[in-house]
């Protein structure tokens, strides 16, 4: 497998997601991913003739770096593909990177504004102003959704497909609030068709739904580096295995480039 990069360039984040994928940070201190650390291992990596396959931009809220439209930038130089982890929210903060971004991910709990203001904290209101911002650019666009009730996940991948954006269905195994889980839900009945790939297809040849199942051992990759401020790991849960300001090649054995 290629080798993918995730920085996580601040533990700050604006969103209040009971679920926070990022749980292996330590938000007390709000660190931050210097714009030089970053430069320092794109820079080690291209002399070492090293592409990744994709760099991620990641969090915390990536778009509260202020920094974050040149980091984008210098990550765009290096030929990879490069994607965004973000709720969204801050559509004035997300446009310094847009021009660099081949891929956003957005995370949406709902389109109905009291239940997402609830459940992250974040307006509805300013997440589509950032969809019709990003629609400006050649992005790939791409909402990530939490499985909670089959009917009200079909009626928000129907909502998706009319803002013309994928739609990634997550089901959160070990919920045991949550009865739904991905094979509850009828796509073919919903106009969608399974591809070769797994993923399923509507039949206007556009619309694409993901699946995916995360729980406790949803980062854990063999051929990826999460870096941030407080060291190089595995997956956010794993040990450090080398500072980011003195970051290595030799940090990538093991993993399949």
């Amino acid at each position: 497998m290629a080798l993918k990069i995730r920085f996580l360039l601040t533990s700050r984040c604006t969103a209040t997601c009971a679920y926070c994928h990022n749980e292996g940070q330590d938000k007390q201190g709000a660190s931050l991913l210097h714009l030089h650390t970053v430069t320092s291992i794109l820079d080690k990596l291209a002399a070492a003739n090293i592409v990744p396959a994709e760099i991620i931009l990641s969090g915390g809220e990536p778009t509260l770096h202020k920094q974050v439209g040149e980091i984008a930038r210098q990550c765009k130089a290096t030929g990879t593909h490069v994607s965004m982890d973000s709720h969204a929210g801050h559509p004035q903060l997300l446009q310094a990177a847009l021009p660099y971004l081949d891929e956003l991910k957005m995370h949406i709990d709902s389109f109905d504004p009291a239940t997402q203001q609830a459940s992250m904290g974040i307006s509805i209101h300013n997440v589509l102003g950032s969809i019709r911002l990003a629609q400006q650019f050649p992005v790939q666009l791409r909402v990530n959704h939490p499985l909670r009730d089959v009917q009200e996940t079909a009626e928000f991948v129907k909502r998706t497909r009319e803002l013309g954006v994928d739609c990634k269905v997550i089901e959160m195994f070990g919920d045991d609030t949550c009865t739904a889980n991905l094979r509850t839900v009828n796509w073919e009945k919903l106009g969608y068709s399974r591809q070769a790939c797994g993923d399923w297809l509507h039949t206007d040849g556009a619309h694409r739904v993901f699946h995916k199942r995360c729980g406790a051992e949803h980062n854990q990759h063999d051929n990826a580096l999460f870096i941030g401020a407080d060291g190089v790991r595995r997956a956010l849960d794993s040990d450090v295995i080398g500072t980011a300001d003195n970051f290595h090649v030799d940090m990538l054995q093991g993993v399949n480039a």
